[in-house]
C-alpha cells in the first residue's frame, strides 16, 4: 500500500501543507487569513484539510509542534480540533517538535528558518522561487510551507529508518 502523508505546520494565522507520496513531495500550498481568531477560522481549517482527503488516500498526518512555552490557548485548541478531525476519519496524527524537525533540516549549529529552507530547496528545488521570495520578504510568509514539507520529509525518514 502507498503511503500518503500530510505535513501540517500552522498557526493561528498561517496553515502550511504538503503532500508526500512515499518520500516524493507531490503537493504543497500556504493558507493565509489575517482575521483575528475565531470559531469561524477554525472551520475553515477544518474545509481545507476536508479538501486534502478529499483530494488524496492520506494516510499519515503528521504535525509540526512548537515547544509546549510557546503555544497559545488558540493554538492548543486548533491542534485538539485538526487531530479530532483526522480520529473521526481513522487517521492518527503525529506530531513532531519543531526543535527535533530543525535539527534535522536545518543548521546542526544553531536553530534558524534561513538554514532549514535553504536545506529543504536543496532536497526540493521547485520550492526554490519561494524561498527567494522569502529572502526578500519584510514580513515572513513562506516558513510554515517550508515545515509542513520538511516535517513530513523528516516523518518518512523517521518511519523508514527504523
Amino acid at each position: 500500500m502507498e503511503t500518503i502523508t500530510l505535513g501540517l505546520s500552522f498557526s493561528t494565522r498561517m496553515l502550511g501543507l504538503a503532500i508526500f507520496k512515499e518520500n516524493r513531495l507531490t503537493d504543497y500550498f500556504l493558507k493565509l487569513d489575517k482575521a483575528k481568531w475565531s470559531v469561524e477560522k477554525q472551520e475553515l481549517i477544518l474545509a481545507s484539510l476536508a479538501s486534502c482527503l478529499a483530494h488524496y488516500a492520506i494516510t499519515d498526518v503528521v504535525i509540526l509542534v512548537p515547544e509546549k512555552h510557546c503555544q497559545i490557548a488558540d493554538f492548543r485548541k486548533l491542534l485538539q480540533a485538526i487531530e479530532s478531525y483526522f480520529e473521526e476519519h481513522g487517521l492518527h496524527t503525529i506530531c513532531y517538535q519543531v526543535k527535533d524537525v530543525y535539527r534535522a533540516f536545518g543548521s546542526p549549529v544553531r536553530r534558524t528558518r534561513n538554514a532549514l529552507m535553504k536545506r529543504i530547496v536543496s532536497f526540493y528545488p521547485e520550492l526554490e522561487r519561494y524561498y527567494a521570495k522569502e529572502l526578500v520578504n519584510k514580513n515572513k510568509y513562506y516558513v510554515k510551507l517550508f515545515e509542513a514539507v520538511a516535517v513530513a520529509g523528516y516523518h518518512w525518514l523517521d518511519h523508514h529508518q527504523k
